[in-house]
């Protein structure tokens, strides 16, 4: 009998049937908001950022200023987007695997 490799669909729908329920999705809708006066910045679990709201303050701002608090406030949103998956990936992880990588 000759051995035939698993197709990539094959592959992926096995991987679909090992996840945790809901994981990837739970992943998938990690954002985090963050706002100082009159700017909001709003990051998903890479640190993308997917949401940016200026005031009339904001747009006042000089140019370095503003991009000096955009960074800032990227920066936050997105280490709490981070410990949010984390936290995610530490509910379904066996112990050995999570403390492999510092979430337990």
């Amino acid at each position: 009998m000759t051995h035939v490799p698993p197709t990539v669909e094959e592959m992926l729908a096995e991987d679909e049937e090992r996840e945790p329920l809901g994981t990837r999705a739970a992943l998938d809708a990690i954002t985090r908001t963050v706002r100082e006066d009159d700017v909001v910045v709003t990051v998903d679990l890479h640190g993308k950022l997917v949401g940016l709201d200026l005031g009339e303050r904001a747009m006042g701002l000089r140019p370095a200023a503003l991009a000096a608090r955009l960074n800032r406030l990227t920066a936050v949103a997105a280490e709490a987007a981070l410990a949010a998956g984390a936290e995610v990936l530490a509910a379904v992880l066996d112990e050995p695997a999570a403390a492999e990588l510092g979430l337990s």
